[in-house]
């Protein structure tokens, strides 16, 4: 469904966000008490950009692989220790994001019996039950998605736990797509 013509909400005062989105890859994203707030406008130091909004209580990662433009072709990475699950708690954590693809295999920690294909959420696309969300009170749900990539604008909220954290620069060309 094009949503490009939907009035976005304002983010919260002292929101800003970077100019430049990270970059999550993720074999498994568990998001415990997530809700959908819609589609909002959150400022960067420029100007602005247009997201969709989170708010969820915790948040498990398997897998963390983190990474972000730095500046003259280096791409900055965080990444966990391989097998690792990596932590965000002491909710609620906001999250405001660009591109969020993945394939959703768990909702209130019950298993999709059926694959339903990789769903892509936009600001300017989002699926027919998800658009029918926006408006209403938000639930919170617990789901889970497998091979997980998000665009994320910025995150504000909870204490992020990465075990066996590594960061490192390169040269590997980022995608912002």
């Amino acid at each position: 469904m094009d949503t490009r013509g939907l009035t976005a909400g304002a983010a919260a005062p002292g929101h800003v966000v970077p100019e430049q989105n990270w970059t999550l890859k993720t074999s498994r994203l568990g998001l415990h008490g997530a809700a959908f707030h819609g589609v909002y406008d959150v400022r960067t130091p420029t100007g602005s950009k247009r997201v969709l909004k989170f708010v969820v209580d915790s948040v498990d990662i398997e897998n963390l692989d983190m990474s972000t433009l730095e500046g003259n072709g280096v791409t900055f990475h965080v990444q966990g220790a391989p097998g690792s699950t990596s932590t965000m708690r002491k909710g609620p954590v906001t999250m405001y994001v660009e591109r969020l693809s993945g394939h959703l295999s768990k909702v209130l920690g019950l298993p999709i019996p059926i694959d339903l294909g990789e769903i892509t959420l936009t600001p300017d696309t989002l699926p027919r039950w998800l658009y029918d969300l926006i408006g209403a009170i938000p639930i919170p749900l617990d789901l889970e998605l497998t091979g997980v990539t998000v665009k994320q604008a910025g995150q504000f909220g909870g204490t992020l736990h990465i075990p066996g954290m590594r960061l490192f620069n390169d040269d590997a060309p980022y995608s912002d797509a």
